[in-house]
């Protein structure tokens, strides 16, 4: 793994724990709404029903003075929590010419209020952390420490709460999918009226919704907003000494055709664009993005001119030092213009009838077979400059070389995948010679 797509890595596992902890947050958040929104349905199956059902016409009634303070008490209550959603809650003068049917609606519409509201105020430090964690990965890569950035920092929150895609925020995305379900969970309890469903029907229809829907929404946001986070706010700190990244995607059976296709591209950092030609890519996008430098050696000379440094800082920026030892990355020779032909997989490496051994190890560690050789070849091909290549010596066919790098399967695991290739001389080809999981 190269060093700059070993530190992504790193920022990114980071940033999956602090997803992880998120989500089981909102999922309590969730349930404990719903429950409420529960009593307030059994309370209404309980006063205005019979035999388990509430006919519509009883629902046409005025709502009572009393549900009219309570409702008004929580709409004041969550303004003064949420300020920033105060111009979204109704009138008061509205309040007071609903009907008991109305009256549950607005319920529903508080029920998701409450959820925006929190999954808002649970978005925004998230999205502060992992800024700061992106902007200090990128100083640390350049030589400035682990913790250039506290989190209070005004290049820290520029990145948080932005309006990047379609003129929006990540809060005003909360509230209008927040709107959208409220609407749909409020029709919802007027059909199961209308229809006179029991009790137990008319809440279990709208927990599917509620459940499903709310946490899909949530889960989208976080992932898509913290892709975008992560990239701009990592890149940032190497926009005055680099100018062009490539797309790095994660080459699984689960990427897209989007990703795909854009991976080979080399684009400037200035021109940079979210959602064109920078992560995300489109929503639960799981790209990052990597430096590319044709010349590290001339990069190295004019970082040294530019900033009046020594050589040995310079040559740490670009990953070759570690621990204060020369690491080359060596890649493997004419990478560009490797073949990898179908057959070794096909025929050998993911077939069982041919080598069992090879087959059952690929399945298990990382879910290819026969039937998705194809996406393993193009990661093995898109991985090829990213790993170092280890020469083994000529045995009068051509150079050979051995690189081991980590593929991701389409189970989600990962593993190391050991390629052996062939510099060969009867016909001048870079070629792949064997393939089989590295235990």
């Amino acid at each position: 793994m190269s060093y700059w797509t070993d530190r992504q890595e790193q920022l990114k596992r980071t940033a999956e724990k602090d997803e992880a902890a998120l989500k089981k947050r909102l999922e309590k958040f969730y349930d404990a709404e719903f429950k409420r929104l529960d009593k307030e349905i059994a309370a209404y199956y309980q006063q205005y029903g019979e035999d388990n059902v509430i006919t519509y016409r009883r629902l046409l009634q005025n709502l009572s003075e009393e549900d009219m303070t309570l409702l008004m008490e929580r709409m004041e209550a969550f303004v003064q929590k949420y300020p920033q959603y105060a111009d979204l809650m109704p009138v008061r003068e509205s309040i007071y010419r609903l009907d008991r049917l109305q009256g549950l609606q607005y319920s529903v519409y508080m029920t998701q209020a409450e959820i925006a509201g929190y999954t808002d105020e649970q978005m925004k430090p998230y999205l502060t952390k992992l800024s700061q964690k992106g902007l200090n990965y990128g100083m640390e890569t350049l030589g400035f420490g682990k913790n250039f950035y506290s989190i209070n920092s005004d290049v820290v929150k520029q990145f948080v709460d932005t309006p990047w895609c379609n003129g929006e925020n990540f809060s005003t995305r909360i509230w209008n999918d927040t709107q959208k379900l409220a609407q749909y969970l409020s029709t919802d309890i007027a059909h199961g009226f209308a229809r006179g469903d029991s009790y137990d029907r008319l809440v279990r229809n709208l927990q599917q919704r509620f459940s499903r829907v709310n946490r899909r929404d949530a889960y989208r946001l976080i992932y898509t907003e913290g892709t975008y986070v992560m990239a701009e706010s990592s890149i940032k700190p190497f926009e005055d000494d680099f100018e062009q990244y490539r797309i790095s995607p994660v080459l699984d059976g689960k990427t897209c055709s989007i990703c795909r296709g854009i991976r080979d591209q080399v684009f400037e950092i200035k021109d940079r664009k979210p959602g064109v030609n920078f992560p995300p890519l489109h929503p639960r996008c799981r790209c990052t993005h990597e430096i590319v430098v044709e010349d590290w050696d001339k990069w190295i000379d004019d970082y040294v001119a530019n900033h009046s440094g020594d050589k040995k800082q310079a040559e740490k920026v670009t990953g070759r030092l570690k621990d204060g030892e020369k690491s080359a990355i060596i890649k493997l020779p004419r990478y560009k213009e490797a073949v990898i032909p179908a057959s070794k997989f096909t025929q050998y490496a993911l077939n069982p009838d041919k080598d069992v051994d090879k087959a059952k190890a690929f399945k298990s560690a990382l879910g290819y077979d026969l039937e998705n050789a194809k996406d393993l070849i193009e990661q093995i091909n898109a991985k090829l400059p990213e790993y170092e290549a280890i020469q083994k010596g000529d045995r009068g066919w051509g150079m050979t070389y051995e690189v081991i790098m980590d593929i991701t399967g389409p189970n989600g695991k990962t593993a190391k995948v050991l390629t052996a290739w062939i510099d060969d001389k009867n016909n001048g080809e870079m070629r792949l010679t064997t393939v089989h999981v590295d235990d």
